[in-house]
């Protein structure tokens, strides 16, 4: 069955993989196939996770033999997992934890998507729209077709969602300029954060605007993107040198040309000449799920009252990502938040890992009491 020392590890671990799914989920044990010392060193590297910080666990946990135990029953992408010489779970759009409200204001501009592009990429995308639904509604709507066009012209997924901001800024301008040129939706915009990810380890974050992307990792927060205000120093200089004016208003919240309180959007023509630009901001990295437990993408209704560190210890203390979707939801009202809230909740490999009791979960109730803001967005 085993074969000799000098096999590449991806055999070893097919051949482990094998056995994982023969046996189910039982507790067996690499000591119990292989008596000798040299095998069970090696896969013991293989299946082991030497930097495992997770707590309340009972049993074997998904770092060692692929099952979560308590944690979602998420299932494996066998090549990639091979072809990694570790397991590597599949996200399914249905796991997804989804929660969106329109607050205290008149009508919901926030908008959401989550698809399968292709078996091994999944798209997601939140997008506040203001002055109005229709910039939120249609970029939502036509985004998709943008990264489809570029994914067959490139296989970067850097340069496919750069480019596929920029071609949506584009229609966006022309179908306002060609039917909505005399009506209020003229001056409308939307932020924008999407989300790539292949084969569930390849990630990468655009966004323009103050939607936010926010990694729990080691069950600590990564900010994965950054809010484009004027209160930005780079933002801000650029803005100036196009002839841009920032106005604060009552709040004390500074604004281009006192009517958008962001840098960087899809839409808000009229002020693309003053320096508000479509082009995202990018980021990638390696999702590693032994340590990466959920991905929150959410509108600025939810971070205006709950810090990233707040996010993630809540998330934590959920068995769901729907239950912990529907409580960021809830707890950011409570706290004091107006807007319109959107929240999706992708969970990783570890999600459950790191998880903590909500009766520990420490919140900072001064905040809607110390400041208020108010945003066109």
């Amino acid at each position: 069955m085993f074969r000799s020392r000098t096999t590449p590890s991806a055999l070893y671990f097919e051949e482990a993989f094998q056995l994982f799914k023969k046996h189910g989920k039982q507790m067996w044990t690499m000591e119990e196939k292989c008596p000798q010392t040299w095998c069970r060193r090696r896969y013991a590297s293989i299946m082991s996770d030497p930097e495992n910080k997770g707590k309340n666990q009972r049993g074997v946990n998904f770092d060692t033999l692929g099952s979560w135990n308590n944690r979602l029953a998420l299932p494996i992408l066998y090549e990639q997992s091979i072809k990694m010489g570790k397991i590597i779970p599949r996200v399914p759009l249905d796991e997804i934890g989804l929660a969106t409200t329109i607050g205290r204001r008149k009508s919901n501009e926030d908008r959401y998507v989550k698809e399968e592009i292709r078996p091994e990429l999944l798209y997601f995308g939140v997008f506040d729209g203001h002055g109005g639904d229709f910039s939120a509604d249609y970029v939502s709507t036509h985004f998709i077709d943008h990264i489809g066009f570029w994914m067959t012209q490139s296989d970067d997924l850097k340069e496919v969602l750069r480019n596929a901001f920029l071609d949506m800024n584009n229609l966006l301008a022309r179908h306002l300029f060609y039917y909505h040129l005399d009506k209020d939706t003229f001056k409308s915009g939307t932020t924008a954060t999407v989300c790539l990810l292949r084969n569930s380890t390849e990630l990468v974050v655009s966004h323009v605007g103050d939607s936010l992307a926010v990694l729990c990792r080691e069950g600590k927060p990564v900010r994965l993107s950054e809010e484009h205000t004027p209160e930005n120093i780079e933002e801000l200089a650029r803005i100036r040198k196009r002839g841009g004016q920032v106005i604060y208003n009552s709040y004390g919240t500074p604004h281009i040309n006192g009517r958008l309180a962001m840098t960087r959007s899809i839409g808000d023509i009229d002020l693309k000449s003053f320096g508000v630009i479509s082009s995202p901001q990018i980021r990638t990295l390696t999702v590693k799920h032994s340590r990466d437990a959920f991905l929150v993408l959410c509108s600025d209704g939810l971070t205006f009252a709950i810090s990233d560190e707040e996010i993630v210890s809540l998330v934590s203390s959920c068995d769901t990502p729907q239950e912990a979707a529907m409580r960021l939801s809830d707890q950011a009202q409570h706290f004091g938040s107006e807007d319109n809230i959107t929240v999706m909740i992708i969970p990783l490999g570890a999600w459950g890992k790191y998880r903590t009791s909500a009766s520990n979960l420490n919140y900072n109730f001064g905040r809607s009491l110390t400041h208020s803001r108010s945003r066109n967005g």
